[in-house]
């Protein structure tokens, strides 16, 4: 049996005033190498590392390891889950979504 194995990627969690950013380490992983869900409260990442060699290419040495990365991560109350939006670029995915209008702070005017 072919399991396929995954490992955790590293990840930093952001807060701004009006939104959350969330960044995946995931070298060696494009675009269309990437699965990303929501369900509930939970944002979940499954990658897939190609193994390919370009055609008209031969493997005379390697170094680089090529592997999936997964992870789950519990989203903040106060994201906006539609607001999400993610871009891979340079082995980081990046996730950015905006807090929820009525969880950020109002200044309220004293009359």
């Amino acid at each position: 049996m072919n399991e396929t194995k995954y490992i955790v990627p590293s990840a930093t969690l952001s807060e701004r005033p009006e939104e959350f950013e969330l960044k995946f380490v995931v070298p060696g992983i494009g675009k269309g190498d990437a699965d990303l869900h929501i369900e509930g409260k939970t944002l979940t990442l499954k990658t897939r590392a190609k193994h390919g060699v370009p055609e008209g290419f031969k493997v005379a040495a390697e170094e680089f390891e090529r592997v999936n990365y997964a992870m789950s991560v519990e989203i903040p109350e106060m994201a906006d889950t539609a607001s999400l939006v993610a871009k891979i670029e340079n082995g980081i995915l990046t996730v950015v979504m905006k807090k929820r209008p009525e969880t950020q702070p109002k200044k309220i005017e004293i009359l």
